[in-house]
């Protein structure tokens, strides 16, 4: 079972990181302005977590909507909840629709590739 959702993540990676990575710096330049204040914080941790989590929340987004063009639009569009800066009147409430819709998401195609699995090996 292990391989299988290894398998998976090795497959969603090698389809879609060029446009995640792609979305990623576009989206990341979008929440920052470029000055020379922003500029030292582009080397920090900080941002480096930030780049790597918005990175994985793109590929499962790229990958969604390929499948599925409505489930893709509202993982897109739940993606801009996590910046405080975009809704400043409802700063650290809206992450967690984010965080939440992306769990149920994966959950979601991980036991349906588990369903597909267990219906092909029973012998019925």
């Amino acid at each position: 079972m292990y391989l299988t959702i290894i398998y998976m993540l090795k497959n969603l990676i090698k389809n879609n990181y060029k446009r995640a990575l792609i979305a990623t710096f576009i989206f990341m330049l979008f929440l920052t302005n470029l000055s020379a204040a922003s500029i030292n914080k582009l080397m920090s941790t900080d941002f480096m977590y930030s780049f790597v989590m918005y990175f994985a929340l793109f590929l499962i987004t790229f990958d969604s909507f390929r499948k599925n063009k409505f489930i893709g639009i509202y993982l897109l569009v739940t993606i801009f909840f996590i910046p405080p800066n975009i809704f400043p009147n409802y700063k650290g409430l809206l992450f967690p629709v984010t965080y939440l819709s992306f769990i149920a998401y994966i959950g979601f195609i991980i036991s349906n590739h588990i369903f597909k699995i267990w219906k092909k090996n029973q012998v019925l």
